[in-house]
Order: structure tokens, then sequence, then C-alpha cells
């Protein structure tokens, strides 16, 4: 995986690529040291580039018809996507808010998208998502035929076979790849 020359020279923070804040020095990579943002390294950051996707979970099929979509938002908008399982959720900790179904049929969708107008979060309805193209080129690389990766319970924008490995093996060091 390449990095950026800010983020090989401690200048920039190896996990969001922002060269802001202070920084602790967390590993060595490609015979750099590396720095990060004390609450990148420990989970304690907001969500940067990760886009919420928010609708009905009622029932089985709709929890799977939620997380098909979230796959959608994250190959057309080349963002991660994390589905909100419930309405016990930050929406300030997201870049933004996307409302799968309409308001009359999602509670969920309701307050979640209530509280991120109401916070000034960026939210769009689903319409929106699709205004884009899929995408098929790696967002690491560029190379073709990339698609969407699951990462727990967040969709991760396209990858192919070999970033999807690297990010895997940095991951398991406890550096994640920059977001795109």
């Amino acid at each position: 995986m390449a990095h950026t020359p800010a983020q090989l020279s401690g200048v920039a923070c190896i996990v969001c690529a922002d060269e802001s804040g202070p920084v602790i020095p967390v590993d060595v990579v490609d015979g750099c040291q590396v720095f990060a943002h004390r609450p990148c390294v420990d989970g304690t950051a907001p969500a940067r580039n990760t886009l919420l996707v928010v609708g009905n979970t009622d029932t089985a099929d709709d929890l799977a018809d939620l997380v098909a979509f979230a796959y959608d938002v994250a190959d057309r908008l080349q963002m991660h996507a994390t589905v909100a399982v419930g309405r016990d959720v930050d929406v300030t900790q997201f870049e933004g808010v996307i409302l799968h179904d309409s308001y009359m049929d999602s509670v969920n969708g309701v307050v979640l998208g209530f509280e991120a107008r109401e916070a000034d979060v960026f939210c769009v309805d689903a319409g929106f998502v699709y205004a884009f193209d899929p995408a098929t080129v790696c967002g690491h690389c560029f190379e073709e035929g990339a698609e969407p990766v699951l990462d727990g319970n967040t969709w991760v924008p396209s990858m192919c076979a070999p970033c999807e490995t690297e990010a895997a093996r940095v991951a398991a060091e406890g550096v994640s790849l920059p977001a795109v």
C-alpha cells in the first residue's frame, strides 16, 4: 500500500492522513517511523469519511435490504457506509446520513434524519445515491475490478483483492489504511 510522502515523513497521521494536531509514533512502515493521532489509534476519533445508512430494520428481510443498500452507498459514493440498527447513534460522529426509506416507512429514518438536520449534518435520501455510477476502480491503487468490502459492520469503498489483502495485513498490525 502506497502512503503519501507526508505520512511517511511523520507530518501526516498514518490513519486519517490529516496533517494537523499532535501525533504519536505508532509503527514502522517501509522503513519509516509513522505517526497517528491518539484518537485515530484508540478508536475515539469521529468516523471520518463514513456515512450512516438509516432505514427500516424491523425484520431480517428489511435489515438485509438495508445492508445491500449500504453496499450501494459505499460503491457509488466511494465512502465508508455503516448501517444504523436502532436509534442509539450519534449522527454527529459521521460525515452524513443517507436515508434508505421515506419518513413514512422508518421510525429510525424519522428520528436520525431529524437529528442530522438539526445538527447540520449532511442528510439525503436514497435517490441521491443512485445518481452516481457504480465504481469498478480500486480506491487505493486505481486498478479495475474492485468492489466494496465489508469490514465488521461497515462497507469500505471499492477495493481490489490485493489491496484488500494488504488492508487486512496492516489492520492485523494495529494500523488501518488511510481513508480514500
